[in-house]
């Protein structure tokens, strides 16, 4: 189970013991769906290790990724809210994935309280983010949004590097344009200009940013996690 997990907070070690009897983990090879649109919501998940993209498809098959979730981080939360699922969850690498069935979370309330707490904790801060990135993209144009992104980002998946901050992610440029709401050619265009300032650097599809330097392009807007 992932051991950092914003959900087991204050657990003992017999309760995440516990835990871990009950709730199997899956392994996902990279491109692989974990659940899809219309799925059965049975379960909530959490990386264990590796990362996972949640996204929603159009109606014309066109996908938008919503969220980039690395290891502790929880998922499908709609479980005991919907009839089906409403987006859809990816393998972006090869992936880790602890499964929490329905029935073993209501069992697990009853039994540790204090998950029921600290799953309103996740619950609070996926609404604070969805609100502070409609915020975002409402006042902030392309630029700035790609910017606080890469901030989000290396906040969660960055490594520290003597060249600066290596996010260790496989992103595309469509990836960062589904992320801020825009087209793959304007985070071309608008990464182009972060390289020739020496703000951004590129190894592959790992980027580098120099965070200081990125942060005062958008010095009102603190970096969260994404």
């Amino acid at each position: 189970m992932a051991p950092a997990a914003e959900l087991w907070e204050g657990f003992s070690r017999e309760e995440r013991e516990q835990v871990a009897r009950c709730c199997p983990e899956r392994r996902f090879s990279r491109g692989s769906t974990i659940f899809a649109p219309g799925d059965a919501p049975d379960a909530l998940y959490i990386v264990t290790s590796g990362l996972v993209t949640l996204s929603h498809v159009s109606e014309d098959g066109q996908e938008s990724i919503l969220r980039v979730f690395g290891p502790g981080d929880v998922f499908g939360e709609l479980f005991l809210t919907v009839s089906a699922r409403p987006f859809l969850a990816t393998a972006l690498t090869a992936c880790v994935v602890t499964v929490i069935p329905g029935k073993t979370f209501l069992h697990l309330l009853s039994t540790i309280p204090k998950i029921g707490f600290n799953f309103i904790c996740v619950l609070s801060r996926h609404l604070a983010e969805m609100a502070l990135d409609r915020g975002q993209s409402s006042h902030k144009w392309s630029f700035q949004r790609l910017a606080l992104t890469l901030l989000k980002l290396s906040a969660a998946h960055g490594i520290e590097e003597e060249a600066g901050t290596a996010i260790a992610l496989p992103l595309t440029h469509q990836i960062l344009a589904d992320l801020i709401g825009t087209s793959r050619e304007t985070v071309t265009r608008h990464l182009g200009r972060l390289k020739r300032r020496g703000i951004v650097s590129q190894r592959g599809r790992t980027l580098c940013i120099q965070k200081a330097r990125l942060q005062a392009l958008v010095p009102e807007s603190p970096p969260t996690r994404v």
